[in-house]
């Protein structure tokens, strides 16, 4: 498919959910990645406050999940207010956490 063409589509289709949302979803501030290829891809410039999003690993193995639980640690880092994080392992390591600008003090894991 095109450029042109599938990023038509794509404005159909948030426009299609926007209508669904009650057009919120527009108005939603958005936490961009400071990437240009990265945050003109996603609606808003960014992830949506306010929103549920998904973060996992492509295996099982503990690289994939380390990499991707960094990865939501480093955008939780840079998040004001309340984050509900679920995971399937009590497995965090705080020194890691650190690294992507996480503050131990700051997290509550609930198990």
């Amino acid at each position: 498919m095109e450029p042109a063409r599938k990023q038509a589509l794509i404005s159909e289709l948030q426009d299609k959910i926007d209508k669904l949302a009650g057009g919120a979803a527009k108005h939603r501030a958005a936490l961009p990645f400071g990437v240009p290829d990265i945050d003109q891809r996603l609606p808003g410039g960014g992830l949506a406050y306010g929103a549920l999003h998904e973060i996992a690993g492509g295996g099982a193995d503990v690289v994939n999940g380390a990499a991707s639980a960094l990865f939501a640690a480093a955008i939780v880092a840079r998040t004001p207010g309340q984050i509900l994080w679920c995971m399937t392992r009590a497995d965090l390591f705080a020194p890691g956490l650190a690294q992507v600008g996480s503050e131990q003090e700051l997290l509550e894991i609930v198990r």
